[in-house]
């Protein structure tokens, strides 16, 4: 009967069906106890680790006890040290690892790999501990890579996130960003989870071009390979580049993914940062209406005290500005800095909060303020060196100052977000950018100027700034176009490859799977689609189905 169970478990996990395989295992665990008890009971806790850790770690510890060797121990610590971590006893996870890490060693065989492993996990669990964080003593502590390049790439990828919180340039920190991503991802979760800081790190960098090709060969060299790590790290990184870009039709699909990919294990602290992806992408795409109950999802009582709810903060301060809740706005941007500079992440990069923070306070009537933070921020973002932030950094310093100053700042903003391929960010400068022209009496070019932000407003997709920059030219006495609509060009506007692109994804099919049945690469898939959803007016791809779900391939 147990062998029995155990294999329906396996094949119902081989499905995707987590929750049967739970169910045939805790069946299996009521048959007359077995010599082989401390098997299932590790079976059992692998199978609940995602959806239930409490469970999880009450049947892992009970294997861990009886289990002798060190190939089965190792089997279920990192799951064990895992699932401790999202149950809120991350100090005791650090203490079972460091704990088998020293048997290890004491033990006298060859395991610098197991070793390093798991001195690994524990440094990532203490990253979502202010008082452990491992930058305390200059980097990550009992991290020895010696010869192994796995290793030297987690290394580097640890690296490059702390030394982006601390006083330091793009450049050096790119540099560890790209030794930790110069790799296959290797065919482990912590070592995965630990090369995604790269990825992010990369990002903050401005390099976003180079982190989609780093992305695309990442994902080519996974194909059939669906660890949940890789995938998230995947998801992440697409959210990230595509946003920051202006892509946010490609942004808002990668980022439903992440935050399903992060969903998937209860407790997961990446769920706040992916929230706060999928947030800020539904406010510029106009659908404040699905952001609420989104943000309705975020745990304050699991997640407030991990540094990803900081994120979360910045994504709901953006929603409340958008609403005219300036006061509701700045405490949110005022506890994000307090947060960013505790746990030394204070970066304009990372979270631009002070430019933020700055248009709260002017809102508000407090020019003196506001100044004062802007400034702030553009000195950061000057030592930072990065074209996207110091362009942001340089808009909000114009938006307070205004005038002939302004219109400098703001000239040199929109060259900088251009060389960036920051598009939505461009887009932005140049609509304030044909403000002060026409506050400046230089009408015609004002309008002219924001005429541009408005095109490149709406080949962003982003609904918000395209109708701020068309209030601003009716003020003017300007009569923008309007954009095409579905009604106007419908599916004809579509190129042939388009069309084939759109209607796959309107039946379901994935990237991955589109890029596979049309021989072609991913980030062309994303291309098409980014085109494809501009032509037809609409800005994701469940938008689609209506439209192409029904006509041939």
């Amino acid at each position: 009967m147990v062998g029995a169970l155990r294999a329906a478990a396996r094949l119902a996990a081989a499905r995707g069906d987590s929750e049967r395989a739970v169910a045939y295992l805790r069946r299996a665990l009521r048959e007359p106890p077995s010599s082989g008890q401390e098997v299932l009971l590790a079976e059992l806790g692998r199978a609940e680790a995602p959806a239930h850790p409490a469970a999880a770690v009450r049947h892992l510890s009970a294997s861990l006890n009886a289990l002798t060797t060190a190939p089965a121990r190792l089997e279920v610590v990192p799951v064990l040290a895992d699932a401790l971590e999202r149950s809120r006893r991350g100090c005791q996870a650090a203490e079972l690892l460091d704990r088998e890490a020293r048997l290890l060693i004491a033990s006298g065989r060859p395991c610098d790999d197991a070793v390093f492993g798991l001195r690994l996990q524990r440094v990532l669990i203490e990253l979502a501990d202010l008082d452990k964080r491992p930058w305390r003593g200059g980097g990550p502590a009992g991290l020895s890579a010696g010869d192994d390049r796995t290793r030297e790439r987690a290394a580097a990828a640890l690296q490059s996130a702390l030394a982006a919180g601390r006083p330091a340039d793009a450049v050096s920190v790119a540099s560890y960003a790209r030794d930790a991503l110069d790799g296959p991802l290797p065919q482990d979760d912590v070592l995965t989870r630990a090369i995604a800081l790269g990825a992010l790190a990369l990002v903050w960098c401005d390099q976003l071009g180079e982190t989609a090709q780093i992305l695309d060969r990442l994902s080519e060299q996974t194909q059939g390979y669906d660890a949940a790590a890789a995938q998230t790290l995947l998801a992440m990184g697409r959210c990230e580049v595509a946003y920051r870009s202006g892509c946010l039709p490609v942004a808002l699909d990668a980022g439903r993914r992440w935050l399903d990919l992060a969903s998937a294990s209860r407790g997961n602290p990446m769920v706040p940062l992916a929230l706060a992806g999928v947030l800020r992408v539904l406010l510029e795409t106009g659908r404040r209406e699905e952001a609420e109950p989104l943000l309705l999802l975020a745990e304050h009582e699991r997640y407030g005290d991990v540094w990803q709810w900081t994120h979360l903060l910045e994504a709901r301060a953006r929603m409340r500005l958008a609403d005219g809740d300036f006061a509701d706005a700045l405490e949110d941007l005022l506890e994000c800095g307090r947060r960013q500079i505790a746990w030394q992440q204070d970066n304009p990069a990372i979270l631009p909060w002070r430019s933020l923070a700055a248009l709260a306070h002017r809102a508000l009537g407090r020019s003196g303020q506001a100044a004062r933070l802007a400034q702030q921020e553009l000195e950061q973002a000057q030592a930072w060196g990065a074209p996207r932030t110091l362009g942001i950094s340089l808009r909000t310093v114009a938006v307070t100052v205004r005038g002939r100053q302004g219109l400098k700042q703001l000239e040199a903003s929109v060259g900088l977000l251009e060389e960036a391929g920051a598009t939505l960010e461009q887009a932005r400068s140049l609509v304030e950018y044909g403000t002060l022209r026409c506050e400046a009496g230089h009408v015609r070019l004002g309008r002219d100027t924001a005429r541009r932000g408005l095109d490149l407003a709406r080949q962003c997709g982003a609904v918000g700034l395209a109708d701020l920059a068309r209030e601003r030219l009716h003020a003017w006495g300007a009569r923008p176009r309007r954009a095409h609509t579905v009604g106007a060009v419908g599916a004809s506007a579509l190129t042939g490859q388009e069309r084939r692109v759109a209607v796959l994804a309107a039946r379901g099919r994935t990237n991955r799977e589109i890029a596979d049945t049309l021989f072609i690469t991913r980030r062309t898939v994303e291309n098409h689609l980014t085109s494809g959803f501009r032509k037809l007016g609409i800005t994701g791809r469940r938008e689609l189905v209506p439209l192409l779900g029904d006509e041939p391939s």
